[in-house]
């Protein structure tokens, strides 16, 4: 992709038409591999490239966007950005963002993998899931993306600015057998292929599998849960919609008002971190070209702060943070975390194991939880532990409410694991209400 004749074309375009431009594009290649049950079943290379354009006109943002870079096609979804702000309700004070002191990063530089390392690497996986146990007989899926790209942005501020991209993503699904199936996955998303071994995803799959074989259902109780980091990322997931500072101005947020209140555990502290090492989501600007840092939402239980894009966080008076993400091109900034992980604690899981404990290795259901009064029905499956002697359960539901659970955390892991760009250590949580039979 050619930039600097795109932003040129579209520059020339909105001359004496708009109010202020902005362009945003992304470009990637990579490779996609995927076998089920040991046969080879989508081996794909690709190739994708695609830009948007935003506007503003009448005190209104137009959006639009085109997977044709011709100059014609550039202009067309240039001028439907513009009618649309025809229909749209003018607001005040709508601007870009401008120049600004970003902070210095160095590039991931991993190259792409060949196909050869690609199939190796599933190779790798699928050996080590088999190795684990006898028990072990299929392995349902093993899946392998490997992406890099850059993307653009500019706008008519004097932003002009780039930076690459590049992602490693393996998927495992096994099933083990003893009388009946049970089923065991892991997945992980890095940076770079050397930050991810294959034997250790294939090798987690299978445990949760096996020792799964032969779950019963138990009676209802009272008992302490164990949020291993797979899981604890589901609950993290749900509090991080609640500290986007759009969801807060529209009344969508229970910590709406509650800036300097106890409102989690001491135990807990949450940081949004745009430039963490080796992060998914590490950049010096975000997608609207506003600096990345490190912030801290909550601190030892009490709630510091939240998230704004350029345009929410002009509204609220507190500016950007930093946090405007597109999920692709086709879709304008919204508030969105970087790499929010909560800090690791001290505790050894493994000592959690000893008493009496419900430790979660699947969640049925997390997408029927609230998201704003944070209320949560969800179906688990697991362990039960009573002095040390692990028990495999299924058929079992967990009910409560996420801010209430991050409020009576006992302990606090301090084996911290990132899922894409979300990151929690084990978590322990006092007595939560398990449904069973």
């Amino acid at each position: 992709m050619n930039f600097e004749n795109v932003w040129e074309i579209l520059e020339d375009w909105g001359k004496g038409k708009v109010d202020a431009l902005e362009v945003f594009a992304f470009e990637k290649e990579g490779l996609k591999v995927e076998k089920k049950d040991g046969r080879l079943e989508t081996f794909q290379p690709f190739r994708e490239e695609g830009l948007a354009v935003r506007v503003l006109a009448r005190r209104c943002f137009g959006f639009s966007y085109t997977t044709d870079l011709s100059a014609e096609s550039l202009v067309k979804a240039a001028d439907t950005a513009l009618e649309m702000t025809e229909v749209l309700e003018p607001e005040p004070s709508l601007f870009l963002p401008g120049e600004a002191e970003w902070p210095h990063l160095t590039p991931i530089k991993a190259p792409l993998l060949a196909a050869e390392e690609a199939l190796e690497r599933l190779e790798r996986l699928e050996k080590a899931a088999f190795a684990f146990d006898s028990r072990v007989k299929r392995l349902q899926e093993a899946s392998l993306r490997d992406v890099q790209g850059r993307l653009f942005l500019a706008n008519t501020e004097g932003l002009r600015l780039s930076w690459p991209v590049r992602a490693h993503t393996l998927i495992a699904v096994v099933v083990a057998e003893e009388g009946e199936q049970q089923m065991g996955w892991e997945w992980r998303s890095v940076v770079s292929p050397e930050l991810l071994s294959p034997e250790d995803i294939g090798r987690e799959a299978a445990r949760r599998a096996v020792v799964r074989l032969n779950a019963r259902t138990l009676p209802s109780m009272k008992i302490k849960v164990f949020l291993p980091p797979h899981v604890a990322v589901d609950f993290l997931e749900l509090v991080s919609e609640a500290l986007c500072g759009d969801r807060v101005l529209k009344g969508k947020s229970p910590l709406a008002g509650r800036v300097g209140e106890e409102v989690f555990s001491p135990l807990v502290t949450l940081r949004d971190h745009g430039l963490l090492e080796n992060g998914l989501e590490t950049r010096p600007f975000d997608d609207e070209g506003v600096p990345q840092r490190e912030k801290t939402l909550v601190r030892e239980g009490r709630l510091e702060g939240f998230l704004f894009d350029h345009y929410w966080g002009t509204k609220s008076g507190q500016g950007s943070t930093g946090n405007a993400r597109r999920p692709s091109f086709k879709n304008p900034p919204a508030v969105s975390p970087t790499n929010l992980f909560l800090v690791p604690g001290e505790d050894s899981p493994e000592k959690w194991r000893e008493g009496r404990v419900f430790e979660v290795l699947e969640v049925l259901g997390m997408h029927t939880a609230n998201p704003v009064s944070g209320d949560f029905s969800v179906g688990v499956a697991g362990l039960y532990y009573e002095n040390g002697d692990p028990q495999p359960v299924a058929g079992m539901a967990l009910s409560g409410n996420v801010f209430e659970l991050f409020k009576q955390l006992e302990a606090v892991g301090k084996d911290l694991t990132f899922y894409g760009s979300l990151g929690a250590p084990s978590l322990l949580v006092a007595e939560m209400d398990l449904s069973g039979g």
